[in-house]
Formats: structure tokens, C-alpha cells, sequence
């Protein structure tokens, strides 16, 4: 998914999460037993939990990165972090995350 359907604790960024979507992507992971993961991107962060016992990991961007900022509400201010690409390896019983640097090689 792009836009993240719960708040991460960033309050800019929780602003422009999914809206009113948290209560039916819950519902339908509930649903649905083979869904093991859930993967956002839209807040070029690294950032990752569990949602209602489902595990989630946000994917960085390949462009940018966001400053994490738990306090700011006015605005979004980018990070000089390096862009990344995310490679996911999923398997019958394991989910793997690997973030690649792209500008370190």
C-alpha cells in the first residue's frame, strides 16, 4: 500500500495518512489469515511495528528521505539521508527486509 491507513507518530505525516481507512484495512487483514506483513511507502522512512498483531515495515524512498520529527505539525522537512530501494524476500513461513543504500556503492 502507499499511503499509511494508522498514525507512525510523525505528525506531519500522520495528516496525510489514509483516510478512513484505518478501521477496513484492519478489518480485512483480520480476514484474511495469509496476510502476514504489511508494507507502506508514502513517508520515506524506515519505520516499523505491529498493528493489531500484524507486523508492517515502511519502505524509504528512492528519492528523498523524511527528517524524523515526532514534534513539528507545520511542515515536512526532508533529511540529507541517502535514497533507498528495498528488496523483500518472502517465503511460506519468513518475511525479510533488506534497504540498500543505492549512493554508498
Amino acid at each position: 500500500m502507499h499511503p499509511t491507513p494508522f498514525k507512525i507518530g510523525i505528525p506531519t505525516l500522520d495528516r496525510i495518512k489514509l483516510r478512513d481507512g484505518a478501521e477496513r484495512i484492519q478489518q480485512i487483514v483480520s480476514d484474511f489469515s495469509n496476510i502476514k506483513h504489511l508494507f507502506f511507502g508514502h513517508v520515506h522512512r524506515p519505520v516499523c511495528g505491529s498493528w493489531y498483531g500484524t507486523p508492517f515495515a515502511s519502505l524509504c524512498g528512492t528519492n528523498h528521505q523524511i527528517l524524523l520529527d515526532l514534534a513539528s505539525e507545520d511542515y515536512l522537512t526532508y533529511s540529507h539521508e541517502h535514497p533507498v530501494y528495498s528488496v523483500i524476500l518472502l517465503e511460506t513461513q519468513q518475511t525479510t527486509a533488506h534497504y540498500q543504500h543505492y549512493f554508498d556503492n
